[in-house]
């Protein structure tokens, strides 16, 4: 199984989400599950995305935290 870490900026800025299993894109809003279902809605824009080492780096506008967005 390959979870991702959602990074503000690139992987030595600020870490904002571990284990990320489920990621929803919706212009610059981002929805983002890990494993135990924990959702962060986070405003921004993906700049990158780096399969082999599972890092989403983002480009953040804005921050919020929201349950049960999946779907």
């Amino acid at each position: 199984m390959c979870l991702a870490d959602i990074y503000q900026n690139g992987r030595v800025s600020k870490l904002l989400m571990k284990s990320v299993a489920y990621l929803k894109i919706d212009g610059n809003r981002i929805v983002a599950e890990n494993l135990t279902g924990e959702t962060e809605v986070i405003q921004a824009k993906i700049k990158e995305i780096d399969f082999m080492n599972s890092d989403i780096i983002v480009e953040k506008v804005a921050y919020e935290k929201d349950e049960g967005l999946k779907g």
